[in-house]
């Protein structure tokens, strides 16, 4: 058998679908020779054709890019009765490799809640059983719009009663090709603003406050994945005490 390597994660960089800001700069190897020469008190020409090596140094956040939520973003006050308040470091490896599952809602009404019968209709109409710690991906196939601006306003989310079917399930770790685990920004904000029901706001997050479980947010290629019988890396960067981390995301499939 023949395996093929999918990579579901998205290039992190300055685009219309991040609101965040991002900053790259680098230190040439002309400049990097300077430097270092002045420091060490030797000749620039002590390098070959007078440079040294590069240094990149970025600012973005956490969130940016393909990335997996912390438990402790779902809350780290005082006043909040959060269960699990781990870090990124904190969380077991065993997690982010595992059997993956997709559900296909690839042709689901953009800024709209996935609810608990839509899970329920897919899993029946594709003869899908999910087992404990299986990891689950919600392919919405919001990916294509990576770039754009409705990628950040555009996107479908995860109903509270939704997530929590998956993890009554044994589900630690799902995931979405979508810029958030929940409906944008936008249109969260804009039903709040009209009904004042607080249970419109980042619904599936706070389920993270009584309930122990990560999602993975802004993955791609999920259309490339078969239902099932795949495995998947999702190991995040081994930031201390972060909120979250980059996820280089990758399918494993054999062919």
């Amino acid at each position: 058998k023949m395996i093929k390597f999918i990579d579901l994660s998205v290039s992190v960089g300055d685009n219309d679908s991040e609101p965040s800001k991002f900053k790259h700069t680098r230190l040439t190897s002309s400049e990097g020779a300077k430097e270092l020469a002045q420091k060490a008190g030797i000749p620039i020409s002590s390098f070959p054709n007078n440079e040294f090596l590069t240094l990149d140094t970025y600012t973005l956040s956490t969130h940016m890019g393909t990335h997996v939520d912390a438990p402790i973003h779902f809350g780290d006050s005082e006043n909040v009765e959060n269960i699990n308040t781990k870090s990124v470091d904190q969380l077991p490896l065993e997690w982010f490799y595992g059997k993956g599952k997709v559900l296909n809602f690839s042709k689901f009404p953009r800024k709209k809640n996935i609810e608990k019968e839509d899970i329920v209709k897919v899993l029946e109409k594709e003869k899908i059983e999910i087992k404990p710690n299986d990891i689950v991906l919600v392919y919405t196939d919001m990916d294509k719009l990576y770039g754009t601006k409705e990628y950040f306003t555009d996107g479908p989310g995860m109903s509270k009663e939704a997530t929590e079917f998956l993890l009554d399930l044994g589900v630690k770790v799902i995931g979405i090709d979508s810029y958030g685990f929940d409906r944008s920004f936008p249109v969260m904000l804009n039903e709040f603003k009209i009904t004042g029901n607080r249970n419109v706001l980042w619904p599936s997050h706070f389920v993270g406050r009584t309930r122990e479980y990560v999602h993975i947010e802004k993955l791609c290629n999920l259309d490339k994945l078969p239902k099932e019988g795949f495995l998947l890396s999702l190991f995040p960067i081994k930031l201390d005490k972060a909120d979250a981390a980059w996820v280089r995301a990758i399918a494993i499939v054999e062919e």
